[in-house]
């Protein structure tokens, strides 16, 4: 947040809502809307649905005129342009338009395709924020035209406050996205993800030594390739030799969450917990807690529920029930959670602002910085990359907020639910806005449903390749793998019997991918050079009729070469 650091969280979130979306680098055509800045100081091209339009200097975002929509009787009424023969089946477009209230500080408002074919009429939300009459904001999402038989209506129209709510819109686009988006991320892996290296092998006098056997071995990465961990199938031996092989992270499913660890009040027990944290550390991998919190009603336990409460800095049973959760839990992992989930989903549930009040967030923060201050703190929620991002805007709000009022959260936490048949151009889209915070995000619950194991695995190709090529990603953790401990159907990458379907072959392949691996030979002046993706390696030197020596390296992200100088026994 250095960049921001001297404006307040308000001001950040007018700059952020003024901030186009232009990080994704796509080629893109002509605007197909007719009038999208209604700079012709009417409406020609749209037309309204149950409602009034005019063009105004009222409100511009640009320009000299917007369009207002108004006398709305429904929440769906707003302008209208009719995409019929000008979309194309097959190809993706980005919709965006600029929009703003005029007689409501707040509600709901977005961006939607109605689609008739020979299937019926659909109508696909392509972008859904909220509005305010204060400032004008940006919708932007992406549409892919598949038409089953004659396609008869296609229109996109921009609706959502309740009636009575008069909004403006101006600036609107709707462009045809041409790039291979598969060739944009995978050269931004190996531009972000990779390093130029330059090893020098050095006699104990210090001299170069030509000829020596260099064997490059990559053994963990710098970024977080994970998954959830459960307690009850730990003893398989199956789960436990799979997770040592495939993942470096872990993250408890739900063996650190207070109703695991407090299910009767006074009686705490990390009995499971502690079980699952040793093996972890004996093989290694390192660890994430998930979640000191939960802020929806349903994950709270009812002796929780029971206690008299009072907003702060009132003392009540509510208030020490919390504190000592706190003391007790971060205490427990200090040292072995090198993150913690602070209040999981607070977009979904506030158990602990409607009784304790809203400090209370920005307290659990605080504390639980103080007592484990090398832990990295995360705000986790849902609807953020998944749902077409329907949360998107009020999470980045939540963050400013939350930062702004003293609260040190050092990490952005999503999870990624996914839908089947996901939209990449949205979730680059997402991923860029969230991305405007300037703190790093983790992908801290992944999964996709598909019952084609085929169409499995391109959903998780996919996702893992546009996670991967983003610079403020720095990890991706599963939310289960295996078919018989799976939260979800249709989304597993090991089968029952322990074979792998197509889904865990591609994430196999993925991982070899971005695992380097080289065999060299040292020159004149014993160097040996190669690109790798960072993280740790283990170098074998084997001279000429000599004792072959063992040494590791860490490969750090940089632009510069990194270069080592490594001496031989």
């Amino acid at each position: 947040m250095k960049k921001f650091e001297n404006i307040t969280g308000r001001q950040l979130i007018l700059l952020l809502l003024i901030i186009p979306l232009t990080t994704i680098s796509a080629e893109a055509v002509e605007n197909l809307l007719k009038n999208p800045g209604f700079e012709l100081g009417n409406t020609a091209g749209w037309t309204d649905w149950g409602c009034d339009l005019s063009a105004t200097e009222e409100q511009v975002h640009t320009g000299n005129y917007s369009v207002l929509a108004s006398n709305r009787s429904q929440s769906w009424q707003g302008p209208v342009q009719s995409m019929l023969g000008k979309m194309e089946p097959g190809k993706t477009y980005r919709i965006s338009g600029w929009v703003r209230l005029q007689n409501s500080y707040s509600d709901d408002i977005g961006i939607t395709i109605k689609q008739t074919d020979s299937s019926g009429t659909n109508y696909p939300h392509i972008y859904w924020s909220t509005g305010y009459n204060d400032r004008w904001i940006i919708l932007s999402g992406f549409f892919t035209l598949n038409v089953a038989g004659d396609l008869s209506a296609l229109d996109v129209y921009f609706e959502g406050p309740a009636a009575g709510v008069n909004f403006y819109l101006d600036d609107a686009v709707v462009e045809e996205l041409s790039s291979d988006w598969r060739a944009d991320v995978n050269d931004r892996i190996e531009h972000i993800r990779k390093r130029d290296v330059q090893i020098t092998v050095l006699s104990l006098t210090g001299e170069p030594v030509s000829g020596v056997d260099v064997k490059i071995r990559q053994t963990k990465h710098d970024f977080a390739f994970g998954s959830c961990i459960n307690y009850r199938v730990l003893n398989n031996r199956d789960y436990a030799q799979f997770f040592k092989k495939h993942f470096e992270w872990a993250v408890m499913e739900n063996e650190s969450k207070w109703y695991q660890n407090e299910p009767q009040q006074n009686h705490v027990t990390y009995a499971k917990a502690d079980v699952i944290y040793n093996f972890c550390s004996v093989n290694n991998i390192t660890m994430r807690g998930h979640c000191l919190y939960w802020a929806v009603d349903n994950f709270v336990q009812d002796w929780v529920k029971s206690l008299t409460y009072a907003p702060l800095p009132a003392e009540s049973p509510l208030r020490t029930a919390v504190e000592n959760r706190m003391d007790s839990a971060v205490n427990h992992f200090k040292g072995k959670f090198v993150h913690w989930d602070i209040n999981n989903e607070m977009l979904a549930g506030s158990f602990y602002k409607d009784r304790l009040g809203e400090s209370i967030r920005v307290w659990m923060f605080q504390e639980a910085n103080r007592i484990d201050p090398n832990c990295r703190l995360f705000v986790n929620d849902y609807g953020i990359i998944s749902g077409g991002g329907y949360h998107l805007e009020q999470y980045k709000n939540q963050i400013i907020n939350l930062l702004d009022n003293g609260a040190p959260v050092h990490a952005i936490g999503v999870q990624c639910h996914m839908e089947a048949n996901y939209n990449r151009w949205g979730m680059l889209s997402h991923l860029d806005s969230l991305a405007e915070l300037g703190l790093p995000i983790w992908v801290t619950e992944f999964d996709v449903p598909q019952a084609d194991e085929y169409l499995r695995a391109n959903e998780l190709e996919d996702f893992y390749r546009i996670a991967f090529s983003h610079p403020a990603v720095e990890g991706i953790l599963m939310w289960g793998f295996w078919e018989n401990s799976h939260w979800r159907p249709n989304c597993h990458i090991v089968n029952a019997d322990w074979t792998l379907n197509e889904a865990g072959r591609r994430y196999e392949a993925l991982l070899d991918e971005w695992t380097t691996n080289a065999d060299s030979v040292t020159d004149a002046k014993g160097r040996v050079n190669f690109r790798g993706f960072h993280g740790t390696y283990e170098i074998t030197l084997t001279p000429p009729d000599a004792i072959t020596s063992v040494r590791k390296i860490k490969l750090h992200p940089d632009t510069e070469i990194a270069e080592f100088t490594l001496y031989l026994d």
